[in-house]
């Protein structure tokens, strides 16, 4: 009986671990709107990318970002980029364990970019 509780003692030692949450960034929009483009507002979404290593800790690099504002962009259908992000990164490593795990967070309101022309902003407010 001590037998196994010493191991199940040391098996929930090495599997427990701490997670640290950090916001990275506001940004105002994720992609370039041409110049006289209809920005329309569709919804809040959230996006999140996840990876995982040995050893080292991961960093964020552009492709994790990238996963991640695409991951939100599909939840609204027709949505092209979006604004008023906020980038979030949650880091989780175990404690005996070198298994790190890095979860990149992105929440913010996707929009539908229609290209228009200066001559149909004007007309819609005369």
């Amino acid at each position: 009986m001590k037998k196994k509780l010493t191991v199940f003692f040391l098996l929930a030692l090495g599997l427990s671990g701490c997670t640290q949450t950090y916001f990275q960034k506001f940004d105002p929009q994720s992609h370039y709107d041409y110049p006289n483009s209809n920005v329309t507002p569709l919804k809040h979404v959230k996006g999140q990318a996840t990876k995982t290593t040995f050893f080292l800790p991961p960093m964020v690099s552009g492709s994790l970002q990238n996963d991640a504002i695409f991951n939100a962009l599909q939840q609204a259908p027709g949505a092209d980029l979006l604004v008023n992000t906020f980038h979030f990164t949650d880091m989780t490593s175990l404690l005996i364990l070198p298994i790190y795990t890095i979860t990149y967070r992105v929440e913010g309101t996707a929009a539908k970019m229609e290209v228009g022309t200066t001559s149909d902003t004007v007309k819609k407010y005369k």
